[in-house]
């Protein structure tokens, strides 16, 4: 299978990649109120919220995949002042925001691609990955190259917008998924297209059992889990075993 989804398109991978890439490096800028967008604001609450879930101690060389704009890797840095991030993101641009808003000897940049990670075979202890997840190429291909670069008992925090919030919440998100962010990215960030896409990635992104199905299919383990705002988001946390 050499197609996957790109918001409701369905694409080559090697497309989506592209699409992806070219994507984030035209709204680097606007990436951080696309968020607060699609999240109430409370996505930075959130990735807090991540870090000081995480539970691996001391560990030297920590992975921020796809990094973006360096958010996550700010409060790392705060719990770990002596271990090496590494922010790596397929887009150049977000990357160079990163660099403008982080100037951290301890915190290095790499543009790469999930798929294809340039780090060695068992070297890290701990992988974050925030609302990156969905936009991969080849989720099954990164994931495999997760477990690759991890050392065994090395965890992935993944924290990631799901279509698998309450029922309760769901026709009143919904409709701000589908009428209001994308009319909002039109007037706001003059990218109607970008807000869009992002709202479908949500709609197309995996159930929170099929994606922890993924993990377990390619040597991880889901020990635990914790659900945000009705489930809009969720933290997976999985170790490789």
């Amino acid at each position: 299978m050499n197609k996957t989804n790109f918001g409701k398109k369905i694409v080559k991978i090697k497309t989506k990649k592209e699409l992806v890439k070219n994507l984030f490096n035209n709204v680097s800028n606007q990436y951080d109120l696309m968020n607060d967008l699609m999240s109430f604001g409370l996505h930075r609450i959130w990735k807090r919220d991540l870090v000081k879930n995480i539970d691996v101690v001391s560990p030297s060389i920590i992975l921020d995949l796809a990094g973006g704009t360096g958010d996550v890797s700010k409060h790392l840095f705060k719990k770990y002042k002596e271990s090496t991030i590494i922010i790596y993101d397929l887009s150049y641009e977000m990357i160079k925001k990163s660099q403008e808003r982080i100037k951290n000897k301890n915190i290095i940049y790499i543009n790469g691609s999930a798929e294809l990670i340039a780090l060695p075979d068992n070297s890290l202890d701990l992988i974050t990955i925030s609302f990156g997840l969905r936009n991969f190429a080849n989720i099954d291909e990164a994931i495999k190259e997760c477990f690759r670069i991890l050392k065994f008992g090395g965890k992935v925090y993944c924290l990631e917008f799901s279509p698998s919030y309450s029922k309760t919440f769901k026709p009143t998100y919904d409709f701000y998924c589908d009428n209001i962010i994308p009319k909002i990215g039109k007037l706001v960030a003059k990218n109607e297209s970008a807000y869009q896409y992002l709202s479908d990635s949500i709609r197309s992104f995996y159930l929170n059992p099929e994606l922890k199905n993924i993990f377990n299919k390619n040597g991880f383990f889901c020990y635990n889990d914790v659900k945000y705002f009705g489930g809009i988001a969720i933290l997976n946390v999985f170790s490789k075993v």
